[in-house]
């Protein structure tokens, strides 16, 4: 069973729109990471723990509306099963 928590569509870009924030490194800075992490972010769209709590931290976002949890489907298959015995 592998999950990930995944970045809600859009919400890198949107929030650094709204956030007025012109650089890159000025919005990594702000929510507490570095560029090189904001950019591998960007890349795979897989929210790492600092960056759920560094956007809490500077814009106040709960994490439901930052990211969700997606998992292979392993995980939903065996629930199905098991709820089909009982």
């Amino acid at each position: 069973m592998t999950a990930q928590t995944l970045f809600r569509p859009e919400f890198l870009e949107r929030t650094k729109r709204m956030s007025g924030l012109k650089t890159d490194a000025a919005f990594a800075g702000a929510i507490g990471v570095s560029e090189s992490v904001l950019n591998k972010a960007r890349r795979t769209n897989v929210c790492t723990p600092a960056m759920l709590v560094g956007l809490w931290r500077a814009f106040g976002f709960q994490p439901g509306e930052i990211c969700y949890i997606a998992d292979d489907g392993k995980e939903e298959a065996a629930g199905a099963t098991t709820a089909q015995t009982k």
